[in-house]
């Protein structure tokens, strides 16, 4: 795990298309990535406050591992600078918090930037 220095959230993604090695010959996108990939798209100035890293579908994924952990490469994941804490988080990284999944995300970047909420 890196102790590397994070200025701003860092929201990980996985790429828009990936193919699935299990599954040969079709393209998929991420269920969970998709309702992220719309709030950056569509509220004002949410893309800049965040570091947005796409990484592939198969793992190990390094970019992950890098910051987080080998242990926990699922994605969606936010990863919160030191300092910054959310309700939400499921889990800590060497210099703070990580929160992991579509909802936890999105109620965290409400806590942080007051983003609209996903109706129940």
């Amino acid at each position: 795990m890196s102790d590397q220095k994070i200025s701003k959230p860092i929201l990980f993604l996985l790429e828009h298309e990936f193919e699935d090695p299990n599954l040969p010959g079709q393209r998929f996108f991420c269920p969970h990535c998709l309702p992220l990939e719309g709030a950056l798209a569509s509220v004002p100035g949410l893309r800049e406050r965040l570091d947005v890293r796409h990484v592939g579908f198969a793992r190990p994924r390094q970019q992950v591992i890098d910051v987080v952990s080998e242990q926990d490469q699922s994605l969606p994941k936010l990863v919160l600078p030191a300092g910054v804490h959310s309700e939400h988080a499921s889990g800590e990284h060497a210099a703070g918090q990580y929160v992991s999944g579509t909802r936890p995300i999105l109620a965290t970047l409400g806590e942080l930037y007051g983003i609209p909420q996903p109706h129940p």
